[in-house]
């Protein structure tokens, strides 16, 4: 069975910074035959809630018979507690590297951020690797290439979200993809 990891705003769940979603019709077809399995207590029980209007069948156990592809949905921000909605945040060139900061300036989330991707990098590891993912374009967390800031606000380059940069680091051979080429 093949594996992938998936940025859940891509299957529909509103989870993005403003409470929306960005459903990619094509992450969610492949989602339909599916087995669909969050590993992180917080995914799942935001993919749980009542309101989420599911494109395919949620289960947190075995799931579907049968199924070809495994979907593990991830949200970095949910799983890092930040809330929905949060405020924006994006990549910022610091004196300390990059960093993701809160877009008014008002908070780093790195740390938070970093230890909820770490815990789902180790889930993804513990119960039997990934294949691939595919990933929001142009996010903070998931984006293969997301604008990257100064610490007043101007883009001046790119760089991976950091969900990204460590899922490429504990992934090497994995196949990694966003919504542009899913």
């Amino acid at each position: 069975m093949k594996r992938l990891c998936v940025s859940a705003c891509l299957l529909g769940a509103p989870c993005r910074w403003k409470g929306d979603s960005k459903p990619c019709e094509a992450v969610q077809r492949l989602a339909e035959g599916a087995k669909v399995r969050a590993l992180d207590a917080q995914t799942a029980r935001f993919l749980s809630q009542a309101e989420f209007a599911e494109p395919f069948s949620f289960t947190d156990d075995r799931g579907p018979g049968g199924a070809a592809v495994e979907i593990v949905p991830f949200c970095p921000e949910v799983a890092a507690g930040l809330g929905c909605p949060r405020p924006p945040i994006e990549l910022v060139r610091t004196d300390e590297g990059v960093r993701v900061l809160r877009v008014d300036r008002k908070g780093d989330v790195t740390d938070a951020l970093r230890a909820a991707c770490e815990a789902q990098a180790d889930a993804l590891a513990r119960t039997g690797g990934v294949d691939g993912f595919i990933l929001k374009a142009r996010s903070p967390s998931c984006g293969l290439s997301s604008p990257l800031h100064d610490a007043a606000g101007r883009q001046i380059g790119a760089a991976p979200g950091l969900w990204a940069a460590l899922a490429r680091e504990r992934f090497p051979a994995a196949d990694f993809r966003d919504e542009t080429n899913a």
